[in-house]
């Protein structure tokens, strides 16, 4: 029956039910390769957010057919989420769960770093009815964790994730990155293994990536160092490959790997082209086929609020076809790809379609009478795939 319903699901584009993603913008500080909005932890700021999102909240329960919507997902990322007390974390979730309907099994994720998991922050998020924590760790070697500039030890990154779990949490996440300046697939390798040695349900793997405005990048400008070729890339996720599959953790996704049961349910409604509601500043929605975009800013983001507006700063309304295509984009990210009914439809516009079977006859697509999936040479050039079929 459940599966009826998933299939039910993907082949519908708006559903009834919501995600919703809230942006806590604060960190202790600005890691190398971080690109997303915040500002440092600052209690001023954090009070005059709170006081903000609060509003956002109500104004969107407040909207017709809002309250009638089941929210099946919550994601609480960042920034860090985690920098927050315990009574400002709890004010907004009391807010979420006072505004929009959860459902009984409404996957709840909060993002943390592990330094900031002490034994107390863990047992707290537990009682807030939190099923589910991705922590930043990036990685287990020390003079990587350097070059990236994130705080805390190896050996704190190691207890934060043991914490994790002695409060009780069975579905947790470790984010990791490769292709780090100087990283070296033996060491990508140690990280690797002293990630598996602490058995977590999931593992989001992620290249990194060069983004305007973070300290890498202009290093790289600089000529500091050089960014990872294709083919080294290749080797590194061969490496994860060969260590995580005999381990039941299986690849879902392009980055993502998870024990049985273990995927996060909220990022799979970005892949399949469902609904979500993203509160806070700078956070990102598709609802009732538009996508918009809050602004990036705490001073702007509190001003509107503060004038019962809300805090848009951009909104695109997509046609049908837009729809069809970007589903189809995203949608190929997951493993399994995508149904075949889903390129016939988009195969209406002549054009799509040339592009679509130059892709196949290139090797970057591969199509059976169900579905349409990424080849291995399609998993590597991923977004030039993406940026063609847009």
């Amino acid at each position: 029956m459940e599966q009826k319903r998933e299939q039910s699901r993907e082949h519908d584009g708006l559903t009834a039910d919501l995600g919703i993603y809230l942006h806590v913008p604060f960190c202790k500080k600005r890691c190398h390769f971080c690109a997303f909005y915040l500002v440092l932890h600052d209690q001023q700021r954090v009070e005059q957010f709170l006081e903000a999102i609060e509003r956002e909240i109500a104004l969107y329960a407040s909207q017709p057919g809002m309250r009638e919507r089941t929210v099946s997902t919550v994601y609480i990322g960042g920034g860090t989420p985690t920098v927050l007390r315990p009574g400002q974390l709890a004010a907004i979730f009391s807010s979420i769960r006072s505004g929009f309907s959860l459902s009984e099994q409404c996957e709840i994720t909060v993002e943390a770093t592990p330094e900031s998991l002490a034994e107390q922050y863990a047992d707290f998020l537990q009682q807030l009815g939190v099923t589910r924590v991705s922590i930043g760790v990036q990685s287990f070697d020390q003079q990587e964790r350097t070059m990236l500039g994130l705080s805390g030890t190896m050996e704190e990154a190691i207890s934060g994730v043991q914490i994790a779990k002695q409060a009780g949490f069975a579905n947790i996440n470790l984010d990791l990155i490769y292709g780090i300046p100087s990283q070296t697939v033996l060491s990508w390798e140690m990280t690797l293994t002293q990630a598996l040695e602490l058995d977590p349900s999931h593992l989001s793997l992620y290249a990194l990536s060069l983004e305007k405005g973070t300290r890498f990048y202009t290093e790289f400008r600089h000529g500091l160092f050089q960014v990872m070729d294709p083919d080294h890339e290749a080797c590194f996720l061969q490496q994860a490959e060969t260590q995580l599959e005999p381990l039941q953790l299986s690849r879902y996704e392009l980055s993502n790997w998870a024990k049985p049961g273990g995927a996060c349910q909220h990022n799979l409604r970005y892949w399949r082209g469902l609904e979500y509601l993203g509160l806070g500043p700078s956070a990102q929605s598709y609802v009732s086929e538009s996508r918009y975009g809050n602004v990036p800013s705490i001073e702007q983001y509190s001003k509107r609020l503060g004038a019962g507006q809300l805090p848009i700063a951009n909104r695109e309304r997509l046609s049908r076809a837009q729809q069809e295509k970007e589903r189809i984009v995203f949608g190929l990210r997951l493993i399994e790809g995508v149904p075949i009914d889903w390129v016939q439809q988009a195969s209406q516009d002549e054009v799509w379609a040339t592009s679509f079977e130059a892709m196949v006859k290139e090797d970057y697509l591969f199509q059976t009478d169900t579905r349409v999936q990424l080849t291995q040479k399609g998993r590597r050039f991923a977004d030039t795939v993406g940026m063609r079929l847009l």
